[in-house]
C-alpha cells in the first residue's frame, strides 16, 4: 500500500467520530480556508514541492494554488486529471493523467504519453471494487477508482525535463529535457529486487533516493540528476531517518475536527499537511515542545541562579533584616534581596539601595545576569535593571513573576503567572500556550549547559526550538485616510499597519511592531496595529514599520511609507505670494479691461452716431440720386418733346391765322378750334406725364392699372424718339388695378426702354408685352414678394445682346460696356433699375442671346386693394 495512503488512513482512524463543523485549530495546527485566499474549503490534494511550496487542488475549482507561506497564486488545473500535482526544484509543475503525464508550461498543460501509467490506469479499471475508508459515520468512498489508480503514481521531479516515476512494479524516468524527443526509461523492476511491491520514495539527505517496498526499504545512490541503469542499489538494515521523520503523529479529535479527510502531505521534520473538506490544515513541531513530544535523554537542568553564597554577613548588613533572594556574581560581587532594600557587596565594601514611595525594587524575588555584565533583579510585578550606579524600572504589569535566566546569548527570560516573556535585542516577547507551552503559569525557567532553554509549568516541562521557526514575518503599512499620502499641518497622520507569519506561525493578532519615522530610533515593539502621528513638521516624511513574531523573527526588510505634510493654502508664503501678484494683475487686468470697454462704448455710440448720419446722408443721396436719374431721363427726351410742342405750337399758330382769314366760314373756324382743342390737349397729357415723372415721390404705393402706366410712359418718349426707334406695346388682356408706385414703374420702364435703344444699331425696334403670369421665369435674378399671381412688363430689344461672363455683371453700380465707345454710358441705369424694383418688392428676370437681343422682364406682384 502506498505510504501516503496509509497515513491517509491513519489519520481518518484517529480523528473518529468527527462532528460536522470544524474546530478552530489550537495549539500547533494552522487553518488555511477561502477567508485566506483558497479558491474554496474543499481541498482534496496536498503536496510539497522541492522549493518548499505547497500545492493544493480542490473538489470544484479547476484551479491549482500554490502556496509559498506569504502569499497564494492559482494556476489552471489540469482538465480529466485529479491526481496530485508535483513541483519540481526550478519551479515546474507535473501530474499524473491517465495516459501518462502533464507538464505546465506558458499557461497550458502539455501532455507526454508515458505506456506503463496507461496500462496500470487500465489495470485498475477491470477491478470494481470501490476503494473506502472508515470515517465519521461509517463507510465513504476516498475518491473515485480513476483518482486511486492515479495516486497509486508518485512522481519526484529532479530537474528541469525529468521525472522519477514510481509504480508498484518499476520505477521510470521520464527525460524531456528535448520536448520534440521524449523518452522513457524503466530504471528498476520490482522484479529485480527483493522490496516488494514498491510504495514510495524519499529523497535522502545525501543526495541518494530512499525506496520503500512492502518487505523493506533500499537506498539509490545519487545525484539524483544522474540516475541510469548503472545506478546500485543497498538494501537497508533498518528504517531510515528520512523515513521516520514522515511517521504520522497521532491526532486526537480535540486538537483537530474535521468531516472529511482526503488528503496527508509530510515535510521532512515532522510538518503535517491535511486536504480536508473544511480546508488545508498544517501543523508543526512548536518553538515549544513537550518533553514527552522530545523524547530521549536531556541533561538535568542548571539551576537559574548560583546557589547562596555560604558567608557571615557582617553585622550591619545582617540586623538590617532577612535576605531571602541571594546571587554571586560573574565578577564575585554579592547581591541580596529583601523585603524593602538591595544589598551589595563589591570590592569588600557594602552598598544599600533602600526603596522610598515605591521608587525602588521591594521584595526582589530573583537576580539575573548577562555575560556582557547586564544586571537586573525582579519584583513581583516589575523588572529593573542597574546601570553601575541606580536601579531602574525595565518594564512592569506582569501577573506575578516567579524566577529569572539570563542566558548566555544575553537574553533575559522572566517565567510569571501570565506566561514566559523574554527580553531580546530591547524587545519584549511573550510565549504562552498557543507557542507550544502546557500552561500559562511558568514556575521557573533555566539555561542548561548544553545551551537549552527549559521552562517547569504548571501543565509540565517543556523545551524551547527556535529552529522550528525560522521564517520572518512580512510587514505591510497603508494610509488609512488619504490615499496620495498628503496631509495638513496640523492634521494627524493615521496610519495602520499588518503583518504575515510563515505559515501563520505566529497568528497576525499575536505580531509585535515596531516603527520609526524619518530614520530615527526604533520604538519599543507592541501589539499595536494603529498609529497617530501629530505635530509633524511641513516636508516629506518616510515611516518605517516592522513585524516581529513570538519566536522573535524580525521582518529584515521594514514596509515604508512615504508622505507629505503640506502647510494650508494661506500660510504658504510663496503660494500667499502668487496668489497676491496674481491679484494685483487681475485688478490691472480688469481695470484695463474696464477702460477698454468704456472706451469701446464710446466708440460704439461714435460709430453708432456716424452711421446714422451716414445712412441719412446716403438715403438724401439715394433720393438725390434717383431724381437725377429722373431729370437725366427727362433730358433724354427733352429734344423730342421739344419737336412735339413745336408741332402743336405750329398747327394752333397755322389754324389760328386761317380763322383770321375765314372770318365768316363758321364751318373752317369750327374745325380749326376743333384742331386746337385737339393739339391743346395732347400738349397737356405730355406736360401732365413729364410732371408726374419728374416730382419726387414717397414711393407709397396707389391704385393703377399697369397697360395705363405703360401708355403714359410711351407719351413721354414723344413722337420724335418713336421716329428714331420703334416703340410697339401690346396688351394682351385689360389688366387689374394693383397697389404699385406709378412713377417707380416708370422710371424703370424709361431706363429699360434706354439701354434697349442704345443696345441696337439700325433699325432699332423694341417691344413691350404686359401680361399676367401664374410662374415665375427660370432665368430670374431678383425675387418678387410671395403673391398667388404677378403681372410681367417685358422689355425686348433686336440688339447684340450680353455675354455670358458680363450677364453676372450687369446690374452692378457703375458696370458699363459702353465706356470706351461714342455711346457713353454712367453704369447706373440697370444699377438703379435693381434697386427700384427691389424697393417695391417686385422681380427682374433677364434672358439674353448673342446677336439676337435680350429681354428685360419686370414682375409685378398683384395683391388685393386696401379697402378705401
Amino acid at each position: 500500500m502506498n505510504l501516503r495512503v496509509m497515513l491517509l488512513f491513519l489519520v481518518a482512524t484517529l480523528t473518529g467520530r468527527a462532528q460536522e463543523l470544524t474546530v478552530p485549530p489550537t495549539n500547533q495546527w494552522r487553518a488555511f480556508t477561502k477567508a485566506d485566499g483558497l479558491p474554496e474549503n474543499g481541498c482534496v490534494t496536498v503536496t510539497i514541492g522541492a522549493g518548499g511550496n505547497v500545492l493544493v487542488g480542490y473538489a470544484r475549482s479547476n484551479l491549482i494554488t500554490v502556496l509559498d507561506g506569504y502569499e497564494m497564486k492559482s494556476v489552471p488545473a489540469p482538465a480529466n486529471s485529479h491526481g496530485r500535482v508535483y513541483e519540481s526544484p526550478g519551479g515546474q509543475l507535473w501530474t499524473v493523467a491517465p495516459e501518462g503525464l502533464q507538464e505546465f508550461r506558458e499557461g497550458e498543460w502539455i501532455l507526454y504519453r508515458v505506456p506503463e501509467i496507461a496500462a496500470h490506469v487500465q489495470a485498475g479499471r477491470a477491478n470494481n471494487a470501490e476503494p473506502t475508508t472508515k470515517m465519521s459515520a461509517g463507510l465513504v468512498p476516498i475518491r473515485s477508482l480513476l483518482a486511486k489508480r492515479l495516486l497509486d503514481v508518485v512522481l519526484l521531479p529532479v530537474r528541469q525535463g525529468r521525472v522519477l516515476i514510481l509504480l508498484p512494479d518499476s520505477l521510470l524516468q521520464l527525460n524531456a529535457e528535448d520536448p520534440d524527443n521524449v523518452q522513457v526509461e524503466r530504471l528498476r523492476g520490482v522484479e529485480q529486487t527483493t522490496l516488494g511491491a514498491f510504495t514510495g520514495m524519499t529523497p535522502a539527505r545525501d543526495g541518494g533516493l530512499w525506496i520503500s517496498g512492502a518487505r523493506g526499504v533500499a537506498k539509490i545512490a545519487g545525484p539524483l540528476r544522474q540516475l541510469n541503469l548503472e545506478t546500485p542499489w543497498a538494501t537497508a538494515a533498518g528504517v531510515p531517518a528520512e523515513i521516520r521523520e514522515n511517521q504520522l503523529a497521532a491526532i486526537s479529535p480535540e486538537e483537530l475536527s474535521v468531516r472529511r479527510i482526503f488528503d496527508v502531505a509530510m515535510e521532512p521534520g515532522g510538518t503535517l499537511w491535511l486536504a480536508t473538506s473544511d480546508g488545508l490544515f498544517r501543523r508543526a513541531p512548536a518553538v515549544w515542545q513537550t518533553e514527552v513530544a522530545l523524547g530521549g535523554e536531556r541533561p538535568p537542568p542548571e539551576a537559574s541562579e548560583p546557589p547562596a553564597p555560604a558567608m557571615v554577613l557582617p553585622p550591619d548588613i545582617a540586623g538590617r533584616g532577612e535576605w531571602p533572594t541571594r546571587f554571586r556574581a560573574q565578577n564575585g560581587d554579592i547581591w541580596l534581596g529583601g523585603r524593602r532594600e538591595i544589598a551589595w557587596r563589591h570590592l569588600n565594601s557594602w552598598q544599600i539601595f533602600a526603596s522610598t514611595n515605591q521608587l525602588g525594587p521591594e521584595e526582589v524575588v530573583a537576580f539575573a545576569e548577562a555575560p556582557d555584565g547586564r544586571f537586573w533583579c525582579a519584583t513581583p510585578g516589575k523588572i529593573w535593571a542597574f546601570d553601575g550606579k541606580n536601579w531602574l524600572a525595565l518594564r512592569g504589569g506582569f501577573e506575578h513573576i516567579n524566577r529569572l535566566c539570563g542566558a548566555r546569548d544575553g537574553t533575559l527570560w522572566v517565567a510569571t503567572d501570565d506566561g514566559l516573556h523574554r527580553f531580546t535585542h530591547g524587545a519584549w516577547i511573550a510565549n504562552g500556550p498557543e507557542d507550544g507551552l502546557p500552561s500559562a503559569i511558568v514556575q521557573s525557567v533555566s539555561e542548561d549547559k548544553l545551551g537549552h532553554i527549559r521552562a517547569i509549568t504548571a501543565g509540565g516541562a517543556s523545551e524551547f526550538h527556535p529552529e522550528a521557526d525560522p521564517d520572518p514575518p512580512k510587514t505591510l503599512v497603508r494610509s488609512t485616510a488619504d490615499p496620495e499620502q498628503t496631509f495638513r499641518e496640523g492634521s494627524p497622520v493615521n496610519l495602520s499597519f499588518s503583518g504575515r507569519d510563515k505559515w501563520k506561525q505566529t497568528v497576525a493578532g499575536r505580531l509585535n511592531f515596531s516603527y520609526r519615522l524619518d530614520e530615527r530610533d526604533w520604538t519599543p515593539f507592541y501589539e499595536l496595529r494603529e498609529v497617530f502621528l501629530t505635530d509633524l513638521p511641513v516636508g516629506k516624511h518616510y515611516f518605517q514599520v516592522r513585524a516581529m513574531d513570538r519566536n522573535g523573527n524580525l521582518d529584515p526588510k521594514p514596509a515604508q511609507l512615504q508622505f507629505v505634510v503640506v502647510l494650508p493654502w494661506y500660510r504658504e508664503t510663496r503660494l500667499v505670494l502668487i496668489l497676491a501678484v496674481a491679484l494685483v494683475v487681475a485688478v490691472g487686468l480688469a481695470g484695463v479691461a474696464f477702460n477698454r470697454h468704456r472706451l469701446l462704448r464710446r466708440s460704439y455710440a461714435v460709430v453708432e452716431e456716424q452711421v446714422a448720419a451716414r445712412t441719412q446722408e446716403l438715403e438724401l443721396a439715394n433720393r438725390e440720386l434717383l431724381h437725377s436719374q429722373k431729370m437725366n431721363a427727362l433730358g433724354t427726351l427733352a429734344a423730342g418733346i421739344a419737336h412735339d410742342f413745336n408741332n402743336i405750337l405750329s398747327i394752333i399758330k397755322g389754324s389760328a391765322q386761317i380763322i383770321e382769314d375765314n372770318v365768316n366760314n363758321p364751318e373752317k373756324i369750327r374745325t380749326r378750334a376743333d384742331r386746337i382743342k385737339t393739339v391743346v390737349e395732347q400738349g397737356a397729357g405730355i406736360v401732365q406725364a413729364m410732371l408726374g415723372f419728374s416730382r419726387s415721390s414717397d414711393d407709397q404705393p396707389a391704385p393703377c392699372d399697369l397697360n395705363v402706366v405703360v401708355a403714359d410712359t410711351l407719351k413721354l418718349l414723344g413722337d420724335r424718339f418713336r421716329h428714331e426707334v420703334e416703340v410697339r406695346c401690346a396688351h394682351v388682356v385689360p389688366l387689374p388695378e394693383i397697389p404699385a408706385a406709378k412713377d417707380l414703374i416708370q422710371q424703370i420702364l424709361l431706363n429699360l426702354i434706354f439701354n434697349a435703344a442704345e443696345s441696337m444699331t439700325q433699325p432699332k425696334q423694341v417691344f413691350l408685352t404686359v401680361q399676367p403670369i401664374d410662374r415665375l421665369p427660370a432665368d430670374i435674378v431678383l425675387l418678387p414678394a410671395r403673391a398667388a399671381s404677378y403681372i410681367s412688363i417685358a422689355v425686348r430689344d433686336c440688339g447684340s445682346g450680353i455675354t455670358p461672363e458680363n450677364r453676372p455683371r450687369i446690374f452692378e453700380p457703375f458696370f458699363t460696356t459702353k465706356a470706351l465707345s461714342t455711346r457713353r454710358g454712367t453704369g447706373l441705369g440697370l444699377s438703379m433699375v435693381y434697386e427700384l424694383a427691389r424697393k417695391m418688392k417686385a422681380g427682374l428676370a433677364v434672358d439674353s442671346v448673342v446677336g439676337q437681343g435680350s429681354t428685360f422682364t419686370l414682375i409685378v406682384p398683384v395683391h388685393d386693394l386696401p379697402p378705401r
